[in-house]
């Protein structure tokens, strides 16, 4: 007689509390192409892209610089659509990437072939209303200080040759990496020359929080790792990480737990979870550490006992804050000495 799986007398029910939850991607560069019509797609490789754009193309051009970088990319999203400068409307662009993001928005960096002054424009409006992060290249310095201190998001360098394309070499650079290991100045970018441009010309893209590729002691390496807002582009991108990771752990509690308990256990519940994430976020080199060696971020919450109880009833759990100090780069080095016999 064959032997049963299950017995009479001993029963085991298991719950499957391990669903996960989809992960926003921050390693996914997308190409906004602007020859022709293209559904979503993803690339592998350069030899994908060359089954769409001819070699001379624009768009083979950049995922060219895109695909050059070390360490390599591993995937290259692409969306088209048809669009000329000085011919149709420039909204295009934005009416293009809001129809994308309805049912493709696992990407996080924008790169397009039309990098035109309103054009560029047009894509910096709409990328700061994302957590995303615009990378692109113009050969008009004076489009640094329009731009200046406007968007938090947008990684703007300027160069003389319009298919360098160094801030895209840059978002490739990044891409594959983990976020809070890495910043973006003093970084090479493959293919790409020195641009021609004085020190006066340097200093005043530097100045407006853009950057260029620069010769330095024989390196030729990018100038500034600023977004055009002002703050270091590493920071913004561990700010967008912590809060789409953070989004996404509370919500998997929730969604995987059969209750969240409205008492103080159930509160120390979601604290662990931000807990958890805030000590990943320091082994990746987001978060600095205390004069103790420990990671330097504090959590607050209430005591159920100290919430209205109308927002109990509303079963909303408030006023859960966070401090935390980013860990930042050195970007520069002062050394002061004394030379004596």
């Amino acid at each position: 007689m064959a032997a049963s799986d299950k017995s009479r007398f001993v029963e085991v029910n298991i719950t499957r509390e391990t669903k996960p939850v989809a992960e926003k991607g921050f390693g996914l560069p997308l190409m906004l192409a602007t020859s022709k019509v293209l559904n979503y797609k993803v690339y592998t490789d350069i030899f994908e892209v060359a089954e769409d754009f001819e070699e001379t193309s624009r768009e083979y051009k950049l995922a060219t610089r895109m695909f050059g970088q070390s360490p390599k990319i591993r995937e290259l999203a692409c969306y088209g659509v048809e669009y000329a400068s000085g011919k149709g409307e420039v909204t295009a662009l934005s009416a293009a990437l809001n129809d994308l993001v309805k049912t493709d928005n696992d990407w996080f960096y924008l790169v397009s072939t039309a990098n035109g002054d309103a054009e560029i424009k047009e894509l910096c409006n709409w990328i700061s209303t994302q957590e995303k992060i615009y990378g692109v290249t113009t050969k008009n310095i004076a489009l640094t200080e329009e731009l200046k201190n406007q968007y938090e998001n947008v990684l703007l360098s300027v160069h003389d040759d319009e298919h360098a394309y160094h801030a895209e070499g840059l978002i490739a650079y990044g891409a594959p990496q983990v976020i809070g290991s890495y910043v973006f100045s003093h970084k090479q970018v493959n293919g790409v020359r020195a641009a021609k441009l004085s020190n006066a010309e340097i200093n005043t893209i530097i100045a407006n929080n853009a950057t260029t590729c620069i010769s330095e002691m024989g390196w030729l390496i990018n100038a500034s790792g600023k977004a055009i807002g002002g703050e270091y582009l590493d920071v913004i991108q561990a700010d967008y990480f912590l809060r789409a990771r953070l989004r996404e752990d509370v919500f998997q509690l929730l969604a995987t737990v059969k209750k969240v308990p409205y008492t103080d256990a159930g509160i120390a519940m979601v604290v662990a979870r931000m807990d958890t994430r805030f000590k990943s976020a320091y082994r990746q080199g987001i978060i600095a550490e205390d004069d103790n060696g420990e990671p330097d971020y504090q959590i607050t919450f209430p005591r159920r006992k100290d919430i209205p109880k109308n927002t109990i009833a509303q079963r909303i759990l408030p006023d859960i804050n966070f401090r935390l100090v980013s860990a930042g780069g050195v970007e520069k080095v002062q050394i002061n000495g004394v030379l004596t016999l």
